[in-house]
């Protein structure tokens, strides 16, 4: 699984983008601002975790998250949605502690609807995110990244909640410094947590 710490705010572009049903005019910004903590134990072999013959541990991680969503109608009536973020992952192993800290914006750039019950929308982010082990500083990712999605609307562009991510359909570009871009975040785990 590789996933470079961009990944997270792409998949928060592609979750809360949708559209609505066109007025005559462009609507006025509606201003979110949202929070999200948590944790969870990551067992040998779970679902949705690193594959067991990479990762052959228990991983506990915590997570603190927040930001601010800009949500604007266009004078087509697609909504187009911009943000802030701030997320901040712990895991912990073996007396060990890796923690990824993430802020950034995004927006979609563009929103097209293409007739057939979907979407495409192109997203640009920005980020600066650094990652470190037992405070030691591992990794930097910044820059800007860039790249086009689709979703499914099931048939209620009003409804954001049953949206569907489909696919990308035009890779997402990273300009600018990204150490975990070619890292794979599991083997990062086995080799930083590990016994």
């Amino acid at each position: 699984m590789k996933r470079s710490m961009i990944i997270g705010g792409i998949a928060v572009a592609a979750a809360l983008t949708m559209a609505a049903p066109a007025p005559a005019f462009a609507g006025p910004v509606q201003i979110v601002p949202w929070e999200d903590s948590g944790s969870e134990v990551h067992e040998v072999g779970d679902d949705d975790w690193c594959p067991p013959e990479i990762v052959d541990f228990e991983v506990a991680q915590s997570w603190e998250s927040s930001g601010i969503d800009r949500i604007k109608t266009d004078r087509n009536g697609l909504l187009h949605f911009a943000g802030t973020f701030h997320v901040v992952d712990t895991y912990t192993a073996n007396g060990k502690t890796f923690v990824t800290d993430a802020r950034g914006n995004g927006r979609d750039h563009k929103v097209v609807d293409n007739g057939d019950g979907t979407l495409t929308i192109w997203v640009k982010q920005t980020i600066m995110a650094t990652a470190w082990l037992d405070g030691e500083f591992l990794f930097r990712d910044a820059g800007l990244s860039e790249g086009a999605i689709l979703i499914d609307y099931n048939g209620t562009l009003t409804n954001p909640d049953d949206d569907t991510f489909i696919d990308v359909v035009e890779d997402f570009e990273a300009h600018g410094r990204f150490d975990t871009g070619e890292r794979d975040f599991c083997e990062d785990i086995a080799t930083f947590l590990g016994p």
